[in-house]
């Protein structure tokens, strides 16, 4: 099953269902994800020349947030208790 993320983002409701924003937040938010994205993207060392590994599903930065935001909102994660 392949989440239709246009049409999450079309539909306000579903998408603060997937992803815990509303349009307007996300839409905030993207510009800023995109740069810093974009700057890490330059700085890292590459393990592989250009080209080389898997190609990417996840083309836009606006899928790439969204992923990243469905992610952290469905999948638990683990909490360190002392």
């Amino acid at each position: 099953m392949m989440l239709n993320i246009k049409g999450a983002l079309k539909q306000d409701r579903l998408l603060k269902a997937l992803t815990g924003l509303n349009r307007k937040a996300f839409d905030a938010l993207l510009p800023t994800f995109t740069t810093m994205y974009l700057d890490i993207q330059q700085t890292k060392l590459r393990q592989r020349a250009l080209g080389g590994g898997r190609k990417a599903r996840l083309l836009t930065a606006q899928d790439k947030l969204f992923f990243i935001l469905f992610y952290f909102k469905c999948y638990p994660t683990f909490d360190v208790g002392f």
